[in-house]
């Protein structure tokens, strides 16, 4: 539950991160290049969502649900430091579920979260069946935290449905 907590709290402090750069005063501080856009879905549907990156770091969100089965993945790159130790929250439908924690290779990390039983055996974190669902609005929430569980880079997206 504490790790929950400190996950919505580190969303809350990136999206005030965020407001703020996106205000400032271009005399007081010149504004740099937005953020970069996610790349292509890879297959599994997410459309990009929007960014909000409070450091170099960005996500990758691909996410599919259909009638018993949701599946997520967040990958992740420019982490920092390249080798330190990382973990991903997705939350959809007010749930929020949090990986173990991993070392990234190359500043990258991949992050799968999934219902069905044979890919949590082969390492994905496990979600509800109906952890996708279609809404108005983005359909899921993806972060990545640090060691520290600050949070470090945020993306939402919308799913494919089967």
């Amino acid at each position: 539950m504490q790790s929950v907590h400190l996950a919505l709290s580190g969303l809350a402090l990136a999206a005030v991160v965020s407001a703020l750069g996106a205000c400032a005063d271009s005399l007081s501080a010149p504004s740099g290049p937005a953020a970069p856009s996610a790349p292509s879905d890879g297959g599994l549907g997410a459309q990009p969502g929007s960014p909000t990156t409070p450091s170099a770091a960005t996500i990758r969100l691909r996410c599919e649900g259909s009638s018993g089965r949701s599946k997520v993945s967040v990958d992740g790159s420019g982490l920092v430091p390249p080798g330190g130790t990382f973990q991903a929250t997705v939350s959809a439908a007010g749930v929020t579920v949090t990986s173990p924690l991993q070392s990234a290779v190359a500043g990258e990390a991949e992050f799968d979260f999934d219902s069905n039983p044979n890919d949590v055996v082969a390492g994905a974190t496990p979600i509800p069946a109906t952890f996708v669902t279609a809404g108005a609005g983005p359909d899921i929430m993806a972060a990545i935290l640090d060691v520290t569980g600050q949070v470090i880079a945020t993306r939402d997206g919308e799913c494919t449905f089967r």
